[in-house]
């Protein structure tokens, strides 16, 4: 009796026993991944061992563990650092230069990189003086791509494409240590680039795939020597990584390669060791940099290590070296940098190469008043990518490393300089470096660091080099948003320039009191409220591109334009709400009417402009300053622009600072008030005030922009959402009253009922009917640009279903209606036939007006996709299938078909020669005046855009005419409209004479008589 349950009992622990162990399964799984795994095989210690033996022969003892084994691979680890091969004839790998013709780079630009990376370390099999260690290295030629971040499955492998060869070596070796530096000996398998067999570039993604790797034409070679060493502490004069990479094959083997010779620094992961105050205290003591460099003061704050690490990859302008007039042979230099033969020919250097700051510490000092900084100074190409310069670690002689100290008395940094490998070489640490922080902006000092570099002493001096930072608005408000808003202020010096030039364009008339009175424009209720000066700053800002005003008869080529305020008011940079209030320093003036308001004060502005282009080179950047009329939308502007030191002569007294500031500027903006039809733009017009013999001088500049996004245009798509349902409730409205108009018509007129064209019905009816079948727009299409989600579907209210319902419940009995008038004329045709047969030329038929009307659209449809094909591939419009184009063309015709809907009974009076007035007045005209009226609403507005998907120029317009063709488009509507009231008149007038003649003729003579 007990048997049943203990078998029940006994099957329910078994299930339990399966079920327990399905899941302990995976769970054993997770529980030897935390066994220590090897990455790498290390199946060549011995060999390892043998090769590397000189190099181990002096090694300490070595225990790692804990913390130190931790950070070993990201210490030993480094990525971009320099290569160069010793002069000889085996090259390591080859380089295509094809990219050369389409993207030419300045000197300079083509960079041999290198990067390692240390993937595993054997702690658990440590030797007495070693450890087991693999990686792997990543060294190419490039101009400005990146190399490969990892290797895939630690496999050598090599790629070469125009502008770029790149070569994964894995590596397997020993880490040591010895007294003076940490070493690592390596042994590693590679491919030969220069086997025979190499592949096609474009095949080589699939002969280096993982898949095929197997059967890479290319031939290994397990015989390669990495040789790293490593300084064992951080510092001015110790972080240099050396190392060598060589081919222990015969010089005769073609595997061979001349030795490499690989230079990097320690970085991120490595603690930097100030040196000595005294070492800097030679370059710094007593202070020898210039306390009028600047005339607007300098930072004096206890957060100096918080600004100076915002610097870190920041690009500095060269501004001059010392006693440079663009002739003389030390032009050619820059200051304590060693440059190459091949750069020091290059002209205009100060314009093609910028100084790169980066590998940045920096630590408070004893007191909070000092702080010890140090960054390495590195000369970039204009041209290079900033990417790669940002990551870049080799030192050479385009790199100063430099450590100074930083004192809140004075507000200075001061620095020494190591030019190159930072070891005593021929240059030494014989450099001082003064950096400024000025706090005080200005139409001429627009720089957040102006820095120097000069001689310590006059063994191996050098020109002094002055560089600087600019600061973009841009970044005021982003990455030096606290900085800017706790220090910086702005001090107007053209205000008054710019009122003369106000004053000067100051006309009253019609078109001025209009704008007053009924248009509004980008303004501010309260000058003295910081974030409606912020928002008022975004509005008045823009980048988009513009267009030569007026368009000359050649196509110009874009022009990028750029306007960025820098300070508005009493406010600098931006104020965001949800951030801390800052202090303001002292307000700047504000020139106003005696009987102003608060909304019509004229406003400072300070802002940086840019425009790109060729033929706007020697005006590509410009410093704004001067008032802002809010009531006209109109910036009133002085602007100063840098003069390049390859200028050659010219009259310094008439600079400001080096700068050219005798330049007007006035920028206009479009109306709030229309935004609802017509997109925000801007007019930029430039104009030199220097006679035309004056080297500076330069012809008037006028750009029109583009679309200007902004950044809440919720309520211009609702307003016109609503404008657009009433006008098509117009229109229909109308429509019906003249197809009612047409049929009161017809019941007095009977006998022109047979002469109204049914091809013409037809092609009204159809435009009525078609919208219900496809469920499309009714009239007219919505008009936006072309993004990944429609506009209208995504902020079209749900009220607006009604208003849709009422439109087709109107398109419904304009169709209607328009049946009974063909029901009517088809009816009076079989009767007019049945009861008066006439002349077979002048039945009313439609076959061949239908077949004219068709031969004329069918020439016209050709044209128009000719048209629409040509902008297509100049890039005016765009579209992604070409199926996709055909149904565009098509679509947008059947539109101009409804448009030209009297096409067909200008055939028929031609052919019937018609004698009565078939259409009424009300009838055609009050129809040609409906689609005027909906072709001119199309060709005034503008497409409507989403600021959260408009990027400039990248998006497409949907609109297919433009307003030139639409205005042909409507020229030719009043055409139709004018040739059937003429047909009709005529006619008219001549069958009016022919039945007066009938009346007044005598009767015909009786032959009997």
């Amino acid at each position: 009796m007990d048997i049943p349950p203990l078998v029940h009992h006994l099957m329910a622990l078994a299930f339990l026993i399966l079920l327990l162990g399905s899941f302990t399964s995976p769970f054993s799984d997770f529980e030897s991944s935390d066994e220590p795994s090897s990455i790498c095989s290390f199946e060549r210690l011995s060999e390892v061992r043998r090769e590397c033996n000189s190099f181990l022969s002096s090694a300490s003892k070595l225990k790692l563990e804990g913390e130190k084994a931790y950070r070993m691979p990201n210490e030993l680890s480094f990525r971009y650092g320099d290569w160069m091969q010793e002069t000889g004839t085996s090259p390591l790998m080859p380089f295509d230069d094809g990219d050369m013709g389409k993207n030419f780079s300045d000197s300079g630009s083509l960079l041999k990189l290198v990067s390692f990376s240390i993937m595993d370390i054997d702690i658990s099999h440590q030797y007495e003086d070693a450890v087991s260690v693999c990686g792997y290295l990543s060294i190419g030629i490039t101009r400005n791509r990146s190399l490969s971040n990892d290797a895939d499955g630690l496999s050598p492998w090599f790629s070469k494409e125009p502008g770029i060869s790149e070569l994964i070596i894995p590596f397997e070796g020993l880490y040591t240590e010895t007294e003076g530096e940490r070493l690592m000996c390596f042994l590693g398998t590679s491919v030969s680039p220069f086997s025979e067999g190499f592949p096609d570039p474009s095949e080589l993604p699939m002969a280096y795939s993982s898949e095929n790797y197997l059967q890479s034409p290319l031939l290994q070679d397990d015989r390669l020597m990495l040789v790293l060493r490593y300084p064992r502490t951080f510092s001015l004069t110790s972080r240099v990584i050396h190392g060598e990479m060589r081919n222990l094959n015969q010089n005769s083997n073609p595997k061979y390669f001349d030795k490499v010779y690989i230079s990097s620094q320690l970085g991120y992961y490595s603690n930097y060791q100030f040196v000595s105050e005294k070492f800097v205290l030679k370059a710094c003591n007593p202070y020898p940099c210039q306390d009028g460099l600047l005339d607007g003061g300098i930072i004096k704050g206890l957060e100096f290590c918080k600004i100076f690490q915002r610097l870190s990859a920041e690009k500095f302008d060269i501004v001059a070296n010392s006693g440079c007039d663009g002739t003389e042979e030390h032009c050619h230099n820059l200051g304590p940098f060693v440059l190459g033969s091949e750069v020091k020919t290059t002209n205009g250097i100060q314009d093609k190469f910028r100084i790169m700051m980066n590998d940045l510490h920096c630590i408070p000092g004893d007191k909070l008043s000092t702080a010890k900084a140090s960054a390495v100074f590195r000369v970039v190409s204009s041209g290079e990518n900033l990417y790669i310069a940002e990551g870049r670690t080799g030192l050479s002689g385009m790199t100063i490393t430099a450590e100074g100290t930083w004192n809140s008395s004075s507000g200075r940094l001061c620095m020494v300089g190591c030019v190159g490998l930072a070891e005593t070489g021929s240059h030494g640490c014989n450099s001082r470096i003064c950096l400024y922080f000025p706090f005080s902006f200005s139409i001429t000092q627009r720089s957040i660091v102006v820095g120097t570099m000069s001689s310590i002493n006059n063994t191996d001096s050098h020109n002094l080099l002055s560089f600087r930072k600019v600061l973009r608005p841009l970044d005021a408000w982003n990455k030096y948003y606290d900085y800017s808003n706790s220090y910086l202020s702005y001090k107007y010096s053209k205000i008054e320039s710019a009122n003369i030039i106000l004053k000067r364009n100051e006309n009253f008339n019609l078109g001025t009191f209009m704008k007053k009175s009924f248009l509004k424009y980008p303004s501010v209720e309260d000058i003295n409220n910081i974030t409606s000066l912020s928002l008022l700053s975004d509005e008045l800002s823009f980048d988009t591109y513009g267009l030569p005003d007026p368009l000359p008869n050649i196509h110009p080529p874009k022009a990028y334009v750029t306007m960025e305020v820098l300070s508005i008011g009493s406010l600098f940079g931006r104020h965001w709400a949800h951030f801390r209030d800052f202090s303001h320093k002292e307000e700047p003036q504000i020139l106003t009417n005696s009987d102003s308001t608060k909304q019509d004060q004229l406003l400072n502005i300070s802002a940086h402009f840019t425009l790109s282009g060729e033929s706007h080179a020697h005006i590509s950047v410009l410093y704004l300053e001067g008032l802002y009329n809010p009531l006209l939308g109109k910036a009133f502007l002085i602007g100063c622009r840098d003069i390049p030191l390859s200028q050659g002569p010219i009259n310094i007294t008439s600079l400001e600072s080096r700068m050219d500031c005798l330049i007007e500027v006035k920028v206009e903006y479009s109306s709030k008030t229309t935004r609802w039809l017509i997109n925000p733009t801007a007019k930029v017009s430039i104009t030199s005030q220097r006679n035309v013999e004056d080297t500076l001088y330069f012809s008037p500049i006028s750009i029109q922009t583009f679309l200007i996004p902004y950044s809440d245009n919720s309520k211009e798509f609702i307003f016109r959402l609503n404008l657009e349902e009433s006008l098509r409730m117009l229109v229909l409205s109308a429509s019906i009253a003249c197809i009612y108009s047409q049929l009161f018509f017809i019941e007095k007129k009977v006998d022109a009922i047979p002469f109204i064209s049914l091809a013409m019905l037809g092609i009204q009816a159809l435009g009525y009917v078609l919208p219900l079948i496809t469920d499309g727009a009714i009239l007219f299409k919505w008009k936006e640009f072309q993004y990944s989600h429609n506009l209208l579907d995504v902020g079209k209210p749900t009220w607006f279903q009604v208003v849709d319902c009422t439109l087709k419940f109107l398109s419904l009995i304009a169709f209607v209606l328009t049946l009974r008038l063909c029901q009517k004329v088809k009816k009076a045709r079989l009767k007019l036939l049945t009861s008066q047969p006439i002349n077979w030329k002048h039945n009313p038929s439609d076959k061949l007006v239908f077949l004219s009307a068709w031969t004329i659209h069918m020439v016209g449809f050709v044209a128009v996709h000719i048209i629409h094909y040509k902008k297509t591939a100049d890039g005016v419009i765009s579209t992604h299938h070409k199926l996709s184009e055909w149904v565009i063309d098509v679509d947008e015709y059947m539109g101009l078909v409804q448009d030209f809907f009297l096409l067909p009974q200008i055939i028929g009076n031609v052919l019937w020669q018609t004698q009565v007035k078939s259409l009424r007045e009300l009838y055609y005209i009050g129809f040609t005046l409906l689609r005027l009226l909906v072709r001119a609403y199309d060709c005034i507005r503008d497409p409507v855009f989403n600021n959260y998907f408009h990027k400039g120029d990248h998006n497409r317009s949907s609109v297919f005419f433009s307003k030139s063709e639409e205005v042909i488009i409507m020229a030719i509507l009043v055409v139709l409209a004018i040739t059937v009231h003429v047909q009709q008149g005529w006619n008219f007038n001549k069958s009016s004479q022919i039945e007066k003649f009938k009346q007044h003729s005598p009767p015909p003579l009786d032959s009997n008589s």
